[in-house]
């Protein structure tokens, strides 16, 4: 078996584990065994274990008469032990033959046992046998770690061709980069845009088919995520290769990682966004347009209406006493449509400021208990078909323009008239909470639905359409008052018709001593 110099020497890599306390038998044992592979001797059963913690052996040779820690202890502690239960262990002593001895070393895991003194060539041929073994289970252990290493490339090959082909079929460009950020790779969509290869650009922030104006921007958000490893998102103007236009595209790129989460690699994907892009622009142009017209509109329509008001008046006075009830009707109509005109130009107008920060407040202090009674007892007088109820403290002292506030007031008041039904209940409420003067409107009607609760305080936001009459720019007025006062407005509502919906707005108090002094 080990008779040739070949075979000797590809067992010469085993190792043997002497274990005896006498060191002539472990001369002895290296002397007979050297040349099957290394013998590594020790004198005792607990260095035995500390060998077996951290190297590998073919073949354990105990002696079974130690001093301290016998063979057959030493032993059991291995065969307990996972790393080395499995190393066959071969007995040697000169102590006893008798048969319940040998079986007790069986019993312990050994595979042999040989009795002092042994036959050279006979322990000789028993080693060879397990060295053999040995070295051929480490071979097939190292064939199949070989196996699956050419697996693993393998599949590693197959997977990088399907994600190329998977790459080239999509509509977006995709591009691949390295851990530390430099282009390796691109697919069809970007070469056929670009007119460009992977390893013409190593830079693509940098290079010449990023718009001039957006390469720095990109290349400095780029140099971000690839020193913190964060996911990257940049918008980028890239030069078409067709007719070396530019068009917009949204750029991301998340990091590849091992199993140790170390970044191995980018992927990045550019996406087309120039046709939403642009038509966001235009429709931002249009509105900015839309705004400008809506504010020459109404400043425009001011001057008219202004002496058609002036004129119904002066036809009022003079002409009031002779008219017959037919005219007076008349006039009082144009008196009418005129005034609501000239509130829907004077809403134009606010939204104009409010949009340009030019709505300006005139501030004092005032108690809102009185402003909030008038602007009752006035909206009362526009409607006998619903029921104001105002529930008010004896006070209220605030800092902010009366005038604003009441026209918040108005507006939600009758925005709460309008949306209740015939014979319904608006319910103004106000109190101090939190430190903050509290205001509640509340009405009967049809509700808010969920879906437009974000969406009601929009400039020409309207839960029901038109149906309800408005422009729906009081609420949004509104908002940019009591804002503008350094509060805030809300509304809440069920959506079921019946049970209505209710305004809710905070507002700073005039100072921390009212606020003590109402709170208490």
């Amino acid at each position: 078996m080990t008779g040739s110099r070949e075979g000797r020497a590809s067992l010469s890599r085993a190792r043997i584990l002497a274990v005896d306390d006498h060191s002539p038998n472990l001369l002895a044992l290296e002397a007979t065994l050297g040349d099957l592979g290394e013998v590594v001797k020790v004198q005792s059963g607990e260095e035995a274990l500390l060998r077996l913690l951290r190297e590998d052996f073919a073949l354990i040779l105990l002696d079974v008469q130690m001093p301290g820690m016998d063979g057959f202890e030493t032993a059991r502690l291995i065969k307990e032990r996972e790393r080395s239960r499995f190393i066959p262990i071969v007995f040697l002593t000169a102590r006893s033959r008798d048969a319940s001895h040998v079986f007790r070393g069986y019993a312990q895991g050994a595979v042999d046992y040989v009795l002092k003194p042994f036959a050279p060539e006979i322990l000789r041929s028993k080693v060879a046998v397990f060295v053999e073994l040995f070295l051929k289970e480490q071979q097939l252990k190292r064939q199949e770690a070989l196996l699956r290493q050419r697996e693993r490339e393998t599949l590693e090959r197959e997977s990088a061709y399907r994600y190329r082909l998977l790459a080239d079929a999509m509509p977006l460009c995709v591009f691949f980069a390295d851990a530390e950020g430099r282009l390796r790779q691109g697919n069809r969509a970007w070469c056929e845009l670009s007119g460009l290869s992977a390893s013409e650009v190593e830079d693509l922030w940098r290079s010449e088919a990023v718009h001039s104006e957006d390469r720095e921007g990109a290349h400095a958000a780029w140099c971000h995520s690839v020193l913190t490893g964060e996911s990257f998102e940049v918008q980028f103007r890239m030069r078409r290769q067709e007719d070396g236009g530019f068009r917009w595209f949204l750029g991301r790129a998340v990091p590849e990682r091992n199993g140790q989460g170390l970044i191995t690699g980018w992927i990045i994907t550019a996406t087309d966004i120039d046709d939403p892009k642009r038509a966001g622009e235009a429709l931002a142009r249009a509105n900015a347009a839309k705004d400008a017209f809506l504010a020459a509109a109404s400043h425009e329509l001011r001057t008219p209406l202004a002496a058609a008001k002036m004129q119904v008046q002066l036809a009022e006075r003079k002409y009031g006493e002779e008219m017959s009830e037919g005219p007076r009707r008349a006039l009082a109509g144009l008196n009418r449509q005129v005034d609501r005109m000239t509130k829907l130009v004077s809403d134009l107008l606010d939204v104009s400021r409010l949009l340009t920060g030019r709505l300006s407040l005139e501030e004092e202090e005032f108690d809102l208990v009185p402003l909030l009674r008038t602007a009752c007892e006035r909206l009362q007088m526009l409607t006998s078909e619903h029921s104001l109820l105002l529930d008010v403290p004896e006070w209220l002292p605030m800092w902010g323009d009366p005038g604003r506030i009441e026209q918040v007031v108005t507006n939600l008041v009758s925005n709460a008239v309008r949306y209740s039904p015939q014979g319904g209940t608006v319910r103004l409420r106000a109190w101090v909470e939190g430190g903050e003067l509290a205001l509640g409107v509340s009405d009967e009607g049809v509700g808010i639905p969920a879906e437009k609760l974000a969406f009601i305080f929009e400039r020409f936001g309207q839960a029901h359409g038109a149906r309800y009459g408005g422009l729906g720019l009081g609420l949004t007025i509104s908002q940019g008052i009591v804002v503008q006062h350094g509060g805030r407005i809300w509304a809440e509502s069920s959506g079921i018709e019946g049970e209505g919906s209710t305004f809710q707005v905070r507002l700073p108090l005039h100072s921390s001593e009212a606020d003590r002094e109402l709170s208490s």
